[in-house]
This record gives structure tokens, sequence and C-alpha cells, in this order.
């Protein structure tokens, strides 16, 4: 109900406060007061929001807000195109394929490719040489 941030305990407690400053006797008189004074002010954005709506008739700005609203609402017209597109090109992908067979991926290996028959062999670390070395004989 209340949309400004006062929940119905902060009410409450301003209530109580109100009761206790300005005493149950006058409590209706400031609340009518009140009441009267939010309805003023209504009534006085009610206006102003009047004047600005026919300013912008005046100048114009209403046409262009059409215009600006007709623009926003046509671009959910590419949706149905882009499916579409995208329906035709999956058709004309499968009528291929109907003809053609599968097109293999370009990056995978081929299978008339030579294949290496190269054994990999890891290169000897420093610490196997030095032992290989101590092992053989010296030639003199």
């Amino acid at each position: 109900m209340f949309d400004f941030g006062i929940g119905y305990t902060e009410m409450f407690v301003v209530a109580v406060v109100a009761i206790i400053v300005i005493g149950p006797k006058d409590l209706p008189r400031v609340l009518r007061a009140f009441g009267k004074t939010v309805a003023k002010m209504r009534g006085m954005a009610r206006e102003f929001q009047g004047h600005l709506d026919s300013a912008m008739k005046e100048a114009g700005i209403d046409e262009v807000k059409k215009e600006f609203d007709n623009i926003k609402n046509s671009a959910n017209i590419v949706e149905p195109v882009k499916k579409s597109v995208v329906n035709e090109t999956k058709k004309q992908e499968d009528d291929f394929k109907k003809l053609f067979g599968d097109v293999p991926d370009p990056n995978a290996p081929r299978a008339d490719a030579p294949k290496a028959d190269v054994a990999k062999v890891d290169p000897p670390r420093p610490a196997d040489a030095a032992a290989a070395a101590a092992s053989t004989p010296a030639a003199s």
C-alpha cells in the first residue's frame, strides 16, 4: 500500500508520537489539514503534467515520441525474420548433405594422409649422460 519506505511499525511509532505531541483533541483537525495539503499538492502536480503534455503537443514532440515507439516496435520484427533465415539455412544444409553426404571437418586428420613411423625418443637428461659416461671405459 505504501511505497515510500515506511512500514507499518514505523507508521505506528509516528502515530503514537503524533498523539503524544499534538494530543488526541487536536489530532483530527491536524490530519484533516494534512489531507487537504496533500490533495492540493496532487492537484498542482496533475496541472503541471497537463501543461507539459500540451507543450509537448505544441512542439511536435508527441509525433517524435510516436515515431520512436514505432521504431521500437519494428525491432520486434527482426526476430521472426531471423528465425526464418535460420530455418532456411538449416533446410539448405540438409539438402546439401542429402546430395553430397556429410562434409568432413577440415581440422580432422585425413585418412589418406601418410603416417609417420618415427618412434618418439626422449632426449637424454644431463644426469643420465654423466652416469653413462662414467660407466663406459675410456679409450686411450
